[in-house]
């Protein structure tokens, strides 16, 4: 008959006598088996029967298990009054502490490079997961995010927009309640950021209502002018082509601008504020507007963040792209545009021009540079 044997590894030993033309012979196999987990239930069930009087091997037979699991589980009780699992250890660390500062050193010289890029270059002669490289950087604190992307800022630019908000850093909410901020910005008709994604069934990739159509250039765009301010805005204007400096006069200017201003007494005039884009300083922009009056703010370059009409485009986006149904032509896009700017709420665009203090002082804290605005 066999035997059987329970080892503390899950294995047991099967022996077989076989008995052929007078001769006993005895054939051994060692078996593996899985280790059954046993609840806690259980377990509490088995100091039970323990403390009743029950050996190890008749709670065994009973239980279903090996009685060197019911020793073990009893002694466990006895040291620790627990019959929970202790933490286990898990599988060794496949680098030490010396390496993981290599790593974080190796990521502040290449803070773009992804996780096999890193492995390549971290420990190159020994064998490590993207996975670990991924954990011992969490471990960090050091995660992968989006890339927020700004105008490429020069010492130059630094300088020039540090001494633009030193000069502007005493002004008050009156004061910057006088700036008109405008702006142009250009919106396509298909918009992608490359970071689209679908939820959708396995094998179904290639499915039509799961592809994102893509066309040369957007498959058009709009482009608009703007100019709020902290009591007002202004009429939105469609720009038809490439902005020149007669067509600013003539289409925004002339228009929308110089009325507006001329609305208010000299005295209490609004200060106009546009960038540095070569319409707006062309020789005929700048005679126009001395001639009607109208007086500028000078604007260092490169400085969108100052620009709290900058945030309004990016609402104004966002609506267009939540629209439903969306947008399907150049029509339709320039007429949803229209409508979006004039349910823009006072509220929202005070929320942006009341925090320019706040902007002027990142700006010189971060000594002209990149600011979170």
């Amino acid at each position: 008959m066999p035997l059987t044997h329970y080892s503390k590894f899950s294995m047991f030993t099967l022996r077989i006598w076989v008995f052929k033309s007078g001769v006993l012979k005895m054939y051994s196999f060692s078996v593996s088996m899985v280790r059954r987990r046993i609840s806690e239930a259980q377990r509490w069930q088995i100091i039970g029967m323990h403390t009743t009087g029950m050996s190890f091997k008749a709670i065994g037979r009973q239980m279903g298990y090996h009685y060197t699991v019911v020793s073990r589980l009893v002694r466990k009780h006895t040291q620790t009054n627990n019959v929970k699992d202790l933490p286990r250890s898990g599988r060794p660390r496949v680098t030490s502490d010396r390496d993981d500062r290599a790593l974080q050193r190796l990521v502040r010289r290449m803070p773009f490079a992804t996780s096999p890029v890193l492995k390549q270059h971290w420990l190159p002669n020994r064998r490590l997961s993207t996975r670990t490289v991924r954990n011992r950087l969490k471990s960090a604190g050091l995660k992968s995010r989006r890339v927020i992307k700004r105008p490429l800022l020069a010492d130059r630019h630094r300088r020039s927009r540090l001494a633009w908000c030193l000069a502007r850093r005493g002004w008050n909410l009156r004061t910057w309640r006088k700036i008109h901020w405008s702006d142009e910005s250009r919106f396509l008709l298909h918009v992608t950021d490359g970071r689209m994604r679908v939820w959708r069934h396995k094998n179904t990739a290639y499915t039509p209502r799961n592809i994102q159509p893509t066309v040369p250039y957007g498959g058009g765009s709009v482009m608009v002018w703007g100019c709020i301010s902290h009591d007002c805005k202004l009429d939105l204007v469609t720009i038809q082509g490439n902005l020149t400096g007669d067509q600013y006069i003539r289409d925004v200017l002339q228009p929308v601008v110089v009325p507006h201003f001329d609305n208010h007494p000299l005295a209490t005039r609004p200060v106009y504020m546009d960038d540095n884009a070569r319409p707006h300083r062309s020789r005929a922009v700048t005679a126009y507007l001395q001639s009607e009056a109208v007086t500028s703010v000078p604007w260092p370059a490169m400085s969108p963040d100052l620009n709290p009409i900058e945030h309004i485009w990016d609402m104004l986006g966002r609506r267009i792209q939540a629209r439903e149904p969306p947008v399907q032509n150049i029509r339709q896009l320039e007429a949803a545009l229209h409508r979006e700017w004039q349910q823009l709420s006072q509220q929202d665009i005070r929320r942006l021009t009341g925090g320019m203090r706040r902007r002027v002082e990142a700006v010189i804290q971060a000594r002209g540079g990149y600011t979170r605005y």
